[in-house]
């Protein structure tokens, strides 16, 4: 069940439009809006497929592998399995790089529980709804769209933006300042953020001040920063 302050995003969006303000809801997609979990284990049963006889020891630390056993990392979520070839594990994230940043596997994604509802409510009720992804133009935006709109999250019907790195090779520190520029440039009331990194989580609490800021204890990076005081905690986007 999600938290008790999800329901206040509605009441910040409600008192916004009150005021003649533009609100503004912005959403992080992968493992905030969306499960990668199991774009992971596709791609890990196919390099199985491919790779089992290459490297024996695949198999066996991949046997019986479901979408709740896998983490931030691959490599990681096998070695607790006890692969420790170097060589497969280095294919292993050679194979899954080539795949993981592509169109094709963004459709294995899942929306986390209570997630499309959420979105809907708020967009329903007025607000911009601003997703902000990490992924990448040349190579991404294609799936994105499709996911997004194939799971129902509103789309083309207005007040709504995608934000992507305008290529792979851009440096996240410029990504997020340009984020931020274009959101300011929207001359709204963010009202709320959504993202499963404390780091970025704690970047809209300090430019956004005024606004609820959710952090998703879904999963996030291995060397994250410690998430602030102020971020509210919530697993899913459940109505309680």
């Amino acid at each position: 069940m999600g938290s008790p302050h999800l329901r206040q995003v509605f009441e910040r969006i409600e008192l916004s439009l009150q005021r003649d303000s533009l609100p503004v809801v912005v959403f992080d997609l992968d493992s905030t809006l969306f499960s990668t979990a199991p774009r992971n284990l596709r791609i890990l049963r196919e390099f199985v497929a491919l790779h089992a006889q290459r490297f024996p020891g695949v198999r066996e630390a991949a046997h019986e592998v479901g979408v709740e056993h896998l983490g931030w990392d691959l490599r990681e979520d096998l070695r607790g399995r006890g692969l420790r070839d170097p060589q497969a594990l280095f294919a292993l994230r050679t194979f899954w790089s080539d795949r993981f940043f592509s169109d094709d596997y963004l459709l294995a994604d899942t929306p986390v529980p209570g997630a499309v509802e959420f979105v809907e409510a708020c967009h329903e009720r007025g607000a911009l709804v601003y997703y902000l992804t990490g992924r990448h133009v040349g190579g991404m935006e294609l799936g994105t769209v499709r996911a997004l709109t194939q799971h129902g999250f509103p789309f083309w019907h207005g007040r709504c933006v995608l934000h992507l790195k305008p290529s792979i090779e851009m440096n996240d520190r410029a990504f997020k300042d340009d984020a931020l520029a274009d959101i300011r440039s929207y001359q709204g009331q963010v009202v709320a953020t959504f993202e499963n990194e404390p780091g970025n989580a704690n970047m809209f609490a300090s430019a956004f001040p005024a606004a609820l800021h959710f952090w998703l204890t879904t999963i996030h990076s291995p060397d994250a920063d410690a998430p602030g005081t102020g971020l509210i905690e919530t697993s899913d986007f459940v109505l309680p």
